[in-house]
């Protein structure tokens, strides 16, 4: 049972990524709509992604940690291992479907565009200089597409990032250390 560390995190690493590809298309969709309303939206999403992504790799690292005996013990060292995994496979995810979203739904150019428009119209509302705005519009316009790898990288980064951050937590609170002499030892006397 315990040898099957792979399958454990790639299956908690496939839910984290799921979850946070469809919050990043979410946010991507309702940051592109220009709507004034939406962005408080957004930040509530962003932050109840942020809880269950955190949730769910407490939920599955406690799960892991459970096959373990007292015995045995489950140390920080599996505990993070298991979340950094299953981080990089979710973060595989998250790039490959904001590739896909944002390069094959959307269009590139149609996406540069919109945010160009949300911006202009976003910052005019506000008042504020549309001097600053255009020169950054261009510069967004004139940056290269990224390519395939460099969208999974950034995918990867920003999900290692929150795991070896959020895992040293949750790795710290799963962790057990071996009991030599507990009490089903105790038992047997």
């Amino acid at each position: 049972m315990k040898n099957s560390f792979w399958s454990d995190a790639a299956r908690c690493g496939a839910y984290v990524g799921l979850l946070l590809a469809v919050s990043s298309v979410l946010e991507t969709g309702m940051a592109l709509s220009g709507k004034l309303g939406l962005y408080a939206v957004i930040i509530f999403e962003w932050l109840a992604a942020v809880a269950l992504h955190f949730y769910l790799l407490f939920r599955f690292t406690r799960r892991r940690s459970a096959l373990y005996t007292a015995e045995e013990g489950f140390s920080f060292g599996q505990g993070y291992g298991y979340v950094l995994s299953a981080s990089l496979l979710a973060g595989l995810i998250l790039g490959v479907v904001n590739y896909i979203f944002v390069h094959l739904i959307l269009g590139y150019e149609h996406y540069i565009g919109r945010v160009s428009d949300t911006m202009t119209r976003l910052v005019s509302m506000s008042g504020g200089q549309n001097a600053s705005v255009t020169m950054l519009v261009q510069q967004l316009q004139n940056t290269p597409e990224p390519s395939l790898f460099a969208t999974i990288w950034s995918g990867i980064w920003s999900s290692l990032l929150f795991g070896a951050v959020f895992g040293l937590i949750v790795a710290g609170v799963s962790s057990r250390a071996p009991q030599l002499f507990s009490d089903s030892n105790s038992d047997h006397e």
